[in-house]
């Protein structure tokens, strides 16, 4: 199945300057590479791990793009802004200047964790089925939200969503995004915690996909057709 999503909900941020990549690999939970035309999912954490704002890293020969949850997206210029501390890095929120629509099924060129930029549309592979793009001026008003299809395809993928699963309430580990936590990468706010967790096997906390009716109602996160994500309790995991 193949369809768009438009995204209003989420916002651009560029963080310029010689020193924004390392700036960016120092406060969040991923190694973030170096190479131009590379991207990555990371996720900032505050010191006791909890998640601030997960984000889709774009780098580029002067700097990095973030694309972030526009509702966290001033708390998130808030945590980096007093981190610079003389480096050369600049926050610039272009979300204004450019919208963002998600593809699914399309058929692509691109390597995953690669993006590229025709004209005013740069496209992010993100996963073998979802490219981003970030297209340049304001939302034509005719994109679809997609949302029932969207929601059927995170379930299927076990891919939490920003408001949903990743809140400021969990963190990583509790919200499907452990594969955003880089094992080997020097320190970061939140990381004696997440490695704590990870070394003792005890995260707390874990998200699942399944029927509805294998969950306490309670724990339920998303729900489509029969099908949901859900939170649970490690020790609710048989």
């Amino acid at each position: 199945m193949s369809f768009t999503h438009a995204r209003d909900d989420i916002g651009v941020l560029y963080v310029r300057g010689s020193d924004a990549t390392a700036f960016v690999d120092g406060l969040s939970t991923n190694l973030i590479p170096t190479e131009p035309g590379r991207a990555v999912q990371t996720a900032f954490t505050d010191r006791a791990a909890k998640i601030i704002a997960a984000a889709v890293v774009l780098v580029r020969e002067e700097g990095v793009v973030l694309l972030v949850h526009r509702p966290v997206m001033q708390t998130l210029i808030d945590h980096l802004q007093p981190r610079r501390l003389g480096q050369d890095v600049a926050l610039v929120d272009l979300s204004e200047r450019n919208h963002v629509v998600y593809a699914i099924g399309r058929t692509t060129t691109l390597n995953i964790g690669t993006w590229e930029t025709q004209e005013s549309n740069t496209t992010v592979q993100l996963h073998q089925e979802l490219q981003v793009h970030v297209i340049a001026g304001p939302p034509p008003g005719d994109e679809a939200n997609n949302v029932e299809a969207w929601t059927a395809w995170r379930i299927q993928h076990r891919w939490p969503e920003h408001g949903v699963e990743i809140t400021p309430n969990h963190h990583p580990f509790a919200c499907g995004l452990e594969a955003l936590v880089h094992d080997n990468k020097g320190c970061y706010l939140g990381q004696e915690v997440l490695t704590r967790m990870k070394s003792r096997g005890k995260t707390g906390w874990i998200l699942m996909q399944g029927d509805v009716t294998d969950f306490p109602e309670q724990r339920l996160t998303t729900t489509h057709e029969g099908k949901a994500l859900a939170i649970v309790r490690t020790s609710e995991v048989q």
